[in-house]
């Protein structure tokens, strides 16, 4: 599979946006505790796998899904409210 950077940051932003409204609350809780990688674990291990079928190796061995996470996650959902990690 060639890498394609437009369709692998397509997917990422689907995919990160799919675990912020399906595990929304899950999110916000984490938010709260400053545990988000932890609580959310497997969901970014599935994510991940999800991404590499998907996209290719060279896609995975990109930050394109992080940063998809960080601007699909982070920023809309950490604006919502006061939490201690951010």
């Amino acid at each position: 599979m060639a890498f394609d950077l437009k369709r692998s940051e397509r997917t990422a932003r689907a995919t990160a946006s799919d675990t912020a409204v399906y595990h929304k609350d899950e999110i916000l809780k984490s938010f709260e505790d400053d545990n988000f990688f932890e609580a959310l674990a497997e969901n970014m291990e599935e994510s991940k796998k999800a991404f590499v079928t998907r996209c290719g190796a060279e896609a995975a061995a990109t930050n394109i899904l992080e940063r998809a996470i960080n601007d699909t996650i982070f920023v809309p959902l950490g604006e919502q409210g006061k939490f201690p990690i951010f």
